[in-house]
């Protein structure tokens, strides 16, 4: 972990610390948060410390500062490259001014994949650089932010990230995986019930269909109630999601009988029961409302999209609150 992190630092910042006699920081003892060991900055002040984080400042007189916050492990996407993108958009991108997708180095070490990147940024203290390194492995991710406005820190968040050590968290019980038995309700709807683990994109990997559908709108005239016309529409939607969280949508429709057929491609991510979408700068979120294995098919009920903002609370916490956007995606075995 520590020479892998050290290299990626020391690759991405090459142009800050070439020229540059920068001294080592002083650390002190070390300490765990969760899965992670790290060493305090000797001399730096330590924030309030909150469950699951903990942060260092040093901020002088003249204006200067850096901060760094560690984060302990959370649940990850399954996927390095969307835990990097769900922790640039929280911890950075929605938090200040700044790129809105940088590219991260990568480097891996002891089955943890490193990604690391950064961009300038404005916050409410000015002018600074953000940096963001994120340890993903054995479902589990850790992030580290720093965030600086003069590149004598460089070497300092260096040395705080190269002592880093992370203990691998214990292989978690195996689970069957037998089908469930189907069960339908007082109308004979088929039951698709909420997941009963942390779902990740290697879970939804494979090719998912939403069915055939077809609808006929009537016409009619509001001066003399005659009938005017149909519109006639058939409409088919497939997705693909790749074991690394790559993303292809193939839809196809006729309309009037006329063929219109469209393919679009991204990436995916789960953080929690949310799903998202990514498709250049637009994302579409669900949130994972059912979950069945079945003898032929693996059934996912989820609800959305949402483009903008954040999903109403009651979604998660009410199964009958936009149900209107309920859908079913199918994969067949």
């Amino acid at each position: 972990m520590k020479q892998s992190s050290h290299k990626i630092f020391s690759g991405l910042f090459f142009a800050f610390i070439c020229g540059l006699s920068i001294p080592h920081v002083a650390l002190g003892q070390t300490e765990k948060l969760g899965i992670v060991q790290y060493t305090p900055p000797r001399g730096w002040t330590r924030t309030a410390k909150v469950e699951n984080v903990v942060a260092f400042s040093d901020i002088k007189q003249s204006g200067v500062f850096c901060i760094v916050t560690l984060y302990g492990a959370t649940n990850g996407t399954g996927n390095p490259a969307g835990d990097f993108t769900r922790e640039w958009n929280n911890l950075v991108a929605g938090q200040m001014k700044a790129d809105e997708n940088p590219k991260p180095d990568t480097q891996s070490a002891e089955g943890w994949t490193i990604l690391s990147g950064g961009s300038p940024v404005v916050a409410d203290t000015g002018k600074a650089l953000a940096f963001l390194t994120v340890i993903s492995g054995f479902g589990q991710t850790v992030s580290m932010l720093a965030v600086f406005n003069d590149p004598a820190y460089v070497k300092q968040v260096d040395d705080f990230v190269s002592a880093l050590e992370l203990d691998k968290p214990a292989a978690p019980a195996k689970t069957s995986t037998a089908p469930a038995p189907a069960a339908v309700d007082a109308n004979g709807k088929l039951i698709i019930p909420l997941p009963t683990r942390q779902l990740t994109v290697a879970d939804l990997a494979g090719e998912w269909g939403e069915g055939d559908s077809r609808i006929a709108t009537a016409y009619y005239s509001a001066n003399t109630g005659d009938y005017v016309g149909t519109d006639r529409l058939a409409f088919r939607t497939k997705h693909a999601i790749t074991q690394s969280g790559g993303y292809l949508n193939d839809f196809f429709e006729i309309r009037n009988g006329r063929k219109l057929s469209d393919k679009t491609t991204g990436t995916v991510a789960i953080n929690g029961s949310v799903f998202s979408i990514v498709r250049g700068k637009s994302i579409s979120k669900y949130v994972i409302r059912g979950w069945l294995e079945l003898p032929d098919a693996t059934l996912m009920k989820i609800t959305g999209p949402w483009y903008d903002g954040e999903i109403p609370p009651q979604v998660f916490t009410s199964l009958e609150h936009a149900a209107n956007l309920d859908s079913i995606w199918v994969r067949k075995k």
